[in-house]
Protein backbone atom coordinates (compact mmCIF):
# COMPACT_ATOMS: atom_id res chain seq x y z
CA UNK A 1 0.00 0.00 0.00
CA UNK A 2 1.43 3.39 -0.49
CA UNK A 3 -0.58 6.70 0.69
CA UNK A 4 -0.45 9.51 -1.45
CA UNK A 5 -1.77 13.33 -1.21
CA UNK A 6 -5.15 12.69 -1.11
CA UNK A 7 -5.56 9.12 -2.19
CA UNK A 8 -4.59 5.73 -1.60
CA UNK A 9 -3.21 2.63 -3.53
CA UNK A 10 -1.99 -0.71 -3.43
CA UNK A 11 -1.98 -4.26 -4.54
CA UNK A 12 -3.44 -7.49 -4.18
CA UNK A 13 -2.05 -10.86 -3.71
CA UNK A 14 -3.15 -11.60 -7.35
CA UNK A 15 -1.23 -8.75 -8.37
CA UNK A 16 -4.48 -6.26 -9.43
CA UNK A 17 -3.27 -2.67 -8.52
CA UNK A 18 -6.40 -0.73 -6.82
CA UNK A 19 -6.83 3.26 -6.09
CA UNK A 20 -9.04 5.20 -4.15
CA UNK A 21 -10.19 8.89 -2.99
CA UNK A 22 -9.48 11.93 -4.75
CA UNK A 23 -8.71 11.44 -8.50
CA UNK A 24 -7.79 14.71 -10.01
CA UNK A 25 -5.13 14.19 -12.96
CA UNK A 26 -5.93 10.61 -13.25
CA UNK A 27 -4.25 9.68 -10.16
CA UNK A 28 -6.31 6.39 -9.43
CA UNK A 29 -5.89 4.76 -12.81
CA UNK A 30 -9.34 3.69 -13.51
CA UNK A 31 -9.19 5.92 -16.96
CA UNK A 32 -11.42 8.49 -15.25
CA UNK A 33 -11.14 11.67 -13.33
CA UNK A 34 -14.02 10.47 -10.50
CA UNK A 35 -13.02 10.43 -7.08
CA UNK A 36 -14.17 6.88 -5.80
CA UNK A 37 -14.68 6.24 -1.90
CA UNK A 38 -13.48 2.39 -2.09
CA UNK A 39 -10.81 0.73 -4.04
CA UNK A 40 -11.23 0.43 -7.43
CA UNK A 41 -9.15 -1.42 -10.13
CA UNK A 42 -6.91 0.49 -11.77
CA UNK A 43 -7.71 0.24 -15.58
CA UNK A 44 -4.78 -2.34 -17.30
CA UNK A 45 -4.54 -5.73 -17.59
CA UNK A 46 -1.03 -6.21 -15.76
CA UNK A 47 0.45 -7.54 -12.41
CA UNK A 48 1.74 -5.53 -10.31
CA UNK A 49 4.24 -5.98 -7.85
CA UNK A 50 4.30 -2.95 -5.79
CA UNK A 51 2.79 1.33 -6.27
CA UNK A 52 3.76 4.21 -5.06
CA UNK A 53 1.22 6.61 -4.68
CA UNK A 54 2.91 10.84 -4.91
CA UNK A 55 1.09 14.10 -4.59
CA UNK A 56 -0.65 13.78 -8.06
CA UNK A 57 0.56 11.12 -10.10
CA UNK A 58 1.44 7.41 -9.82
CA UNK A 59 3.50 4.89 -10.79
CA UNK A 60 3.97 1.05 -10.57
CA UNK A 61 6.71 -1.70 -10.94
CA UNK A 62 4.84 -4.97 -12.52
CA UNK A 63 5.91 -8.24 -11.81
CA UNK A 64 8.03 -8.41 -14.83
CA UNK A 65 9.82 -5.19 -13.69
CA UNK A 66 8.03 -2.72 -16.08
CA UNK A 67 7.58 0.71 -14.95
CA UNK A 68 3.98 2.10 -15.42
CA UNK A 69 2.55 5.61 -14.64
CA UNK A 70 -0.67 7.95 -14.29
CA UNK A 71 -1.73 10.82 -13.21
CA UNK A 72 -0.23 14.46 -13.29
CA UNK A 73 2.56 15.32 -15.89
CA UNK A 74 3.27 18.69 -16.16
CA UNK A 75 7.09 18.31 -15.98
CA UNK A 76 7.45 14.94 -17.36
CA UNK A 77 7.20 12.94 -13.97
CA UNK A 78 5.07 10.06 -15.60
CA UNK A 79 8.65 9.32 -17.98
CA UNK A 80 6.96 8.68 -21.04
CA UNK A 81 8.38 11.17 -23.08
CA UNK A 82 5.82 13.98 -22.98
CA UNK A 83 3.65 16.04 -20.53
CA UNK A 84 0.32 15.16 -20.81
CA UNK A 85 -1.64 13.74 -18.19
CA UNK A 86 -2.63 10.25 -18.42
CA UNK A 87 -5.96 8.47 -16.42
CA UNK A 88 -4.63 4.84 -17.00
CA UNK A 89 -1.38 3.39 -16.77
CA UNK A 90 1.44 4.45 -19.14
CA UNK A 91 4.38 2.65 -19.93
CA UNK A 92 7.61 4.62 -18.77
CA UNK A 93 10.15 4.54 -21.70
CA UNK A 94 12.59 2.84 -22.66
CA UNK A 95 13.78 -0.71 -22.05
CA UNK A 96 14.40 -0.44 -18.13
CA UNK A 97 13.83 -3.05 -15.20
CA UNK A 98 12.91 -1.87 -12.33
CA UNK A 99 13.01 -3.17 -8.87
CA UNK A 100 10.56 -0.49 -7.69
CA UNK A 101 10.15 3.24 -8.29
CA UNK A 102 8.88 6.21 -5.63
CA UNK A 103 6.79 9.05 -7.02
CA UNK A 104 7.50 13.07 -5.21
CA UNK A 105 5.27 15.38 -4.41
CA UNK A 106 3.07 18.05 -6.88
CA UNK A 107 5.33 21.50 -6.80
CA UNK A 108 8.11 22.06 -9.31
CA UNK A 109 10.44 20.60 -7.02
CA UNK A 110 9.44 17.86 -6.03
CA UNK A 111 7.33 16.78 -9.16
CA UNK A 112 9.36 13.99 -10.24
CA UNK A 113 9.75 9.99 -10.23
CA UNK A 114 12.77 7.64 -9.45
CA UNK A 115 13.68 3.90 -9.53
CA UNK A 116 15.82 1.67 -9.30
CA UNK A 117 16.82 -1.21 -11.55
CA UNK A 118 17.08 -4.85 -10.97
CA UNK A 119 20.63 -3.84 -11.62
CA UNK A 120 20.82 -1.56 -8.92
CA UNK A 121 21.45 1.43 -11.43
CA UNK A 122 19.22 4.23 -10.10
CA UNK A 123 16.94 6.25 -13.14
CA UNK A 124 15.18 9.93 -12.45
CA UNK A 125 12.79 11.58 -14.14
CA UNK A 126 10.59 14.97 -14.33
CA UNK A 127 11.09 18.05 -12.88
CA UNK A 128 14.73 19.02 -12.06
CA UNK A 129 14.50 22.32 -10.48
CA UNK A 130 16.78 21.89 -7.39
CA UNK A 131 19.06 19.03 -8.99
CA UNK A 132 16.56 16.19 -7.38
CA UNK A 133 17.19 14.17 -10.61
CA UNK A 134 20.66 13.54 -9.60
CA UNK A 135 21.84 13.70 -13.17
CA UNK A 136 24.29 16.69 -12.03
CA UNK A 137 22.04 19.60 -14.18
CA UNK A 138 18.65 21.70 -13.49
CA UNK A 139 17.08 20.00 -16.72
CA UNK A 140 13.59 18.83 -16.95
CA UNK A 141 14.09 14.94 -18.32
CA UNK A 142 10.76 13.14 -19.61
CA UNK A 143 12.44 9.56 -19.75
CA UNK A 144 14.57 7.74 -17.16
CA UNK A 145 18.24 9.58 -17.18
CA UNK A 146 20.93 8.07 -14.78
CA UNK A 147 21.88 9.59 -11.72
CA UNK A 148 25.13 10.51 -11.97
CA UNK A 149 27.09 9.10 -8.66
CA UNK A 150 30.50 10.63 -7.79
Amino acid sequence: MSAGFSYTCGVSTSGEAFCWGENHFGTLGDGTTNDRLVPTLVAAVLSFATVSAGDAHTCGVTTSGAAYCWGHNIYGELGDGTTTDRTAPTPVTGSLTFAGVNTGGLTPWYAHTCGVTMSCAAYCWGGNFAGELGDGTATQRLVPTAVAFP
